[in-house]
């Protein structure tokens, strides 16, 4: 697997919004079975968007012959990573709703969590996928899949890969619903509460040094 695109799958284990909904679902009456709709929601959304990027990205390098388009898209990803860096160090309103809502103080219920309040399977399953939109990191990580795959299968292979560490959270949290579920529900919370204390400080430093990765990679590959 291309040595970037797991760093990236890393750095995207413990989001925020999916550790909210996660913890709200571990509160409900039937956490497993909501558990299981939350992962098949949210892996098949990020597997057929990944599936269907790396797809078309190794037919257009296929008909152009030419690998201009990964560094260009490595530049315009970097910018989008620094502005974002910028606007939660300047602490501008985030245009996401979502965003915004679930930046609370950690002993208050967060706004997923309320919604999440009488949850049903297949209302657990658009969470999984909701909580999982592809952002930045992720079409880095594919346009980094891309670069490194030898065909269309390894790249598919790569994405699963991906995914497979992105939603290792979620299949923990089901494996500790099962056998401990009191130890789920604490460990979830101390995680949300840490991370949203610290979110805006986190947000800075993930985002620039990925923006300024992708800004440097895409530069040097498009003047050398």
């Amino acid at each position: 697997m291309s040595p970037e695109a797991l760093v990236l799958a890393l750095s995207a284990i413990l989001r925020p919004t999916a550790l909210a909904a996660l913890f709200a679902i571990l509160a409900s009456r039937d956490p497993r079975r909501l558990l299981v709709a939350y992962l098949a929601g949210g892996l098949a959304f990020t597997l057929a968007v990944g599936v269907l990027v790396v797809v078309l990205l190794q037919g257009l390098n296929a008909r152009t012959s030419t690998t201009t388009s990964r560094p260009v898209l490595d530049v315009v990803l970097g910018l989008a990573a620094l502005a974002y860096a910028v606007a939660a160090w300047a602490r501008w309103p985030s245009p996401w709703p979502l965003s915004r809502q679930t930046e609370r103080h950690p002993d208050g219920p967060s706004w997923i969590q309320r919604r999440l309040q009488g949850l049903t399977v297949p209302g657990a399953a658009g969470a999984g996928a909701l909580t999982h939109l592809p952002g930045v990191t992720y079409l880095a990580a594919l346009n980094a899949v891309v670069a490194t795959a030898s065909g269309v299968v390894d790249g598919v292979v790569q994405v699963v890969v991906y995914n497979a560490i992105w939603f290792s959270t979620p299949a923990l949290a089901l494996a500790l619903a099962t056998y401990r579920p009191t130890l789920a529900r604490e460990v979830l919370e101390r995680l949300v509460s840490w991370i949203l204390g610290r979110r805006r400080p986190i947000t800075v430093v993930f985002f620039g040094l990925l923006g300024g990765y992708l800004l440097a990679v895409g530069t040097v590959n498009l003047t050398g």
